[in-house]
């Protein structure tokens, strides 16, 4: 079976989409993962498969292709981890995750299935408005960061399974919502006037 899901790449200061497909079938048992990816996204394979048994679900057999679209745009880093096992956990028929067309993910798993922050956030977010997206999945650490940006729901999730329950219909997890008036009046506050360096 096939599935997919939406991430981000970050380049540079900026994030670019990136649709994370995952297709499970019959074959000699291995895992690719092919788009681009750098060895931290390659080692993600480890870390994604002991999450997901860490977690309670088990590894499908047979050959499972993972694909990060665009193949020409390099992918970094570990924040593909939530997205390549979501869809992961939807090719194998573990998990029904309906709401997924609708939001991105970012996130790097733990080998207990917690949850970690990732860098860059912000770009992260920014895109997935830009791309039309209701909301962004992300670890608890990362979504005071992605709620300053305005007309997104920004989910914060601390474990495998709050992502796979959210996604898969009616949730009682609110978005996070931050008050950016008091939050950039309280940083300025805290800074110092540059005129006095």
């Amino acid at each position: 079976m096939l599935s997919k899901v939406h991430a981000a790449a970050l380049r540079g200061v900026e994030a670019s989409p990136v649709e994370v497909e995952v297709h499970v079938g019959p074959g000699e048992e291995r895992i690719i993962v092919v788009g681009l990816p750098d060895a931290a996204v390659r080692e993600s394979v480890d870390r994604v498969s002991t999450a997901l048994t860490s977690s309670g679900y088990h590894l499908p057999p047979g050959k499972t292709t993972i694909n990060l679209a665009p193949a020409d745009l390099r992918k970094e880093g570990p924040s593909f981890d939530l997205a390549i096992a979501l869809a992961w956990l939807t090719a194998s028929e573990q998990a029904s995750t309906e709401r997924a067309e609708l939001y991105a993910l970012a996130g790097e798993l733990a080998l207990t299935g917690q949850i970690r922050r990732v860098k860059g956030v912000l770009p992260i977010a920014l895109t997935a408005r830009a791309e039309g997206r209701r909301g962004l999945l992300v670890p608890v650490d990362n979504a005071p960061e992605a709620a300053v940006v305005e007309g997104l729901e920004v989910i914060p999730v601390k474990t495998l399974r709050e992502a796979v329950e959210f996604l898969a219909g009616p949730s009682p997890r609110l978005p996070l919502r931050v008050d950016t008036q008091s939050l950039f009046s309280k940083a300025q506050a805290n800074g110092g006037d540059l005129q006095e360096v």
